[in-house]
């Protein structure tokens, strides 16, 4: 199957999207997360 690798990071960006609805509990550590994406974003060049 050539796209096995697309299919095992899509499931990897869902179980972290996953772990992140369980993890973050109010609004303040949702808005915390999404600063910290966002540097990466930009560190990153996306």
């Amino acid at each position: 199957m050539p796209d096995a690798g697309m299919f095992a990071a899509a499931d990897q960006v869902i179980v972290a999207a996953h772990d992140l609805a369980v993890v973050l509990r109010s609004d303040a550590e949702v808005a915390d997360a999404v600063r910290l994406v966002e540097d990466a974003q930009k560190r990153a060049g996306i």
